[in-house]
């Protein structure tokens, strides 16, 4: 097995094989191949959820385009779906996806694109995503900051344009990288860290066992196409120290799907921000009208006197 194999037990006593990746990685896919080859699993968990699940089967050229454009098109679709504070932080993240892609000539999540073709190659093993949908965890994480902190996380995202190369991305699958990026992290947003780090391990712990049970449901109906129960999960290897510690405990997964309500704060933010931008709006056709009228009125009493 490759070193960012983890293997577990779930209670039902499946095999979990918990496969740790970076998500801008050659390596990582071999390593995805290579365990799904070797332990032939009737389940294979990835991180991503149904709104993110169209990297699975889209073209690797298209995604490479996509993920490096960021139009106003998508922009206004974002903002649209989200909302104005959402849409805009998610927007911010793909751009900074983006740079990433342009650097490396890499489209993300192609760890995930071989896990799919692999599945597709074994008789009736079956995908599972396994993640929380992304417009909770974004609005999780913005519920858990002040309106500052947004502002300085808004600027870090900007700002971030530094240099990556393909030996920087396999760094961070070392162990003492690995906590040295966290521990930045936690330092900087510890709210973040806790939304989109601890949060999530647990979801993804949950959803693992959840696959444990379906991958012996399975095993018991078709005996002859597995060996033994077995579960795969690939996941961003900032996950597995997470997952680990949580595998042989039990919480409350729905928690983290509430979406905490807006502060009053929030809410007078929001309304003047919109008050704001339709009253610059309102204005402008004011403006627009008035210099219309003005060009008719003068144009009809130099005719008139004509």
């Amino acid at each position: 097995m490759p070193t960012t194999v983890n293997e577990l037990t779930a209670e039902n006593g499946v095999k979990v094989y918990l496969v740790g990746t970076a998500h801008f990685s050659r390596e990582s896919q071999a390593d995805v191949i290579k365990t799904i080859r070797s332990v032939k699993p009737n389940v294979v968990m990835v991180e991503l959820c149904q709104n993110r699940a169209s990297i699975l089967s889209l073209d690797e050229e298209l995604l490479m385009k996509e993920a490096s454009n960021i139009t106003f098109q998508k922009i206004s679709h974002s903002v649209k779906e989200n909302g104005l504070v959402q849409g805009l932080l998610q927007i911010l993240l793909l751009n900074l996806s983006a740079h990433i892609t342009k650097q490396l000539g890499m489209a993300p999540g192609g760890e995930f694109r071989a896990a799919f073709k692999e599945v597709k190659t074994l008789p009736g093993c079956k995908i599972q995503l396994g993640d929380r949908p992304i417009a909770v965890t974004l609005q999780r994480a913005l519920g858990a900051l002040n309106w500052f902190q947004r502002l300085k996380l808004a600027w870090c995202l900007i700002t971030s344009s530094g240099s990556i190369s393909p030996e920087d991305v396999e760094k961070c699958k070392q162990k003492d990288m690995l906590e040295e990026v966290l521990q930045e992290m936690t330092g900087e947003f510890p709210a973040l860290s806790r939304v989109f780090v601890q949060e999530r391990d647990i979801y993804l712990a949950h959803s693992l066992k959840m696959a444990s049970l379906l991958s012996m449901q399975d095993f018991n109906k078709h005996q002859n196409n597995h060996s033994a129960p077995t579960v795969v999960g690939v996941v961003g290897i900032g996950h597995c120290p997470g997952i680990i510690n949580v595998w042989g405990t039990d919480h409350n997964v729905a928690s983290l799907l509430i979406i905490p309500p807006p502060t009053m704060v929030g809410r007078f933010l929001k309304l003047f921000i919109r008050v704001t931008f339709f009253g610059c709006l309102g204005y402008s056709f004011y403006r627009i009208a008035r210099f219309t009228h003005g060009f008719i009125v003068s144009n009809y009493s130099y005719i008139y006197h004509i």
